[in-house]
């Protein structure tokens, strides 16, 4: 199929070409706005457009049909959202960032959304056609859209993996999840997306456990939490990466948190934490009430306490636990993963 630019009336046969034709804006040099921010603080569409009509450009004309998964008005509205976004993305005097994170989320769970339901129509062809027009590597930076397309990946590798089993996830789109921690800090809201990338353990064509050993020197958090998330997916295979971490000799340092320090190895026993709090979930994409698709319930394997109990022991951390420590205790931080992100959303 070809893609029509509404600009400039060219056509493509690529939707990599389409997006970085010439009508699009050059990358921006200057510092990425931060734009994190609660689900619950997104703007309305409507305001958006009414305070930003020359940035917004035609995403109100079709933003509508995009939600609803077409996939001609789905290209058009996240090549027309990333241009918005990269035209605020440049943090200068004359420029407030309320209108780059105002764009952001008003059309961040609309697209999302469409995406996805695209997605679930016409299988993991469309996802990996995004994931090959907004790939990070080809440009050396991550796509101000790349939070949407994670969105969805997201969406459909939890879904695949619980229905089908993860042969039929596409590895490309799997390491396109591993690859945004080396492009954006963890207060980039496409950083917190990809913590999906743990539902992806056991791949049969993608390492998830190598990408984790990679970054576990650099990407502290990131790792942890994907970490924790690829218990929930498989269990037995994610101890055996959290034992290759947590007994490193090579994992050293300090990690450094907004409560806390303490060393690396000690760091990561918060992954296995939280896996028998009930009230906690594995973490899956925003905006998806997956609880309402999914039958999904989670149980630690008695045999895998036991390990995470010998290397507690093995390790040394036991040493400043109380005797009759349980799993919770082995969190390093003296407040939950929850609390930690209301005390970095008030620094911001």
């Amino acid at each position: 199929m070809s893609y029509e630019c509404d600009h400039c009336g060219a056509s493509f046969e690529t939707l990599s070409r389409f997006r970085l034709h010439e009508c699009s804006p050059e990358p921006a040099d200057d510092t990425p706005v931060d734009s994190s921010s609660p689900a619950d603080s997104a703007p309305d569409s409507v305001a958006v457009e009414t305070e930003y009509p020359a940035l917004v450009g035609d995403l109100p004309d079709i933003i509508e049909e995009a939600k609803e998964g077409d996939l001609s008005a789905l290209y058009r509205a996240i090549a027309e959202y990333e241009t918005a976004l990269t035209k605020t993305s440049i943090q200068t005097e004359s420029r407030s960032d309320d209108a780059h994170h105002d764009i952001l989320f008003a059309y961040y769970e609309p697209l999302a959304e469409g995406l996805d339901t695209a997605a679930q129509a016409n299988g993991w062809d469309v996802l990996v056609e995004f994931v090959d027009a907004y790939n990070p590597r080809e440009q050396d930076r991550l796509p101000e859209v790349a939070h949407v397309i994670a969105n969805a990946v997201g969406r459909s590798l939890v879904r695949t993996r619980l229905s089908e089993g993860l042969d039929s996830v596409p590895a490309e789109a799997l390491a396109y999840l591993g690859e945004i921690p080396e492009y954006v800090d963890e207060f980039a809201v496409a950083f917190e997306e990809s913590y999906t990338y743990g539902w992806g353990i056991g791949h049969p064509a993608h390492s998830v456990g190598d990408q984790l050993r990679a970054l576990a020197d650099t990407e502290h958090k990131w790792t942890s939490i994907t970490l924790k998330t690829a218990f929930y997916a498989d269990q037995h295979t994610a101890i055996d990466v959290f034992e290759e971490l947590v007994t490193s000799e090579t994992l050293t340092g300090t990690i450094e948190r907004m409560t806390f320090e303490v060393g690396a190895a000690r760091y990561y026993f918060g992954a296995v934490a939280d896996l028998e709090r009930d009230f906690l979930n594995p973490h899956v994409p925003m905006y998806w009430e997956w609880e309402e698709e999914i039958d999904y319930t989670f149980t630690l394997d008695p045999d895998v306490k036991q390990r995470i109990r010998q290397l507690a022991h093995e390790t040394g951390v036991t040493e400043d636990l109380p005797a009759d420590w349980t799993l919770p205790d082995l969190d390093p931080s003296p407040f939950s993963e929850f609390e930690e992100e209301l005390f970095a959303d008030e620094e911001r």
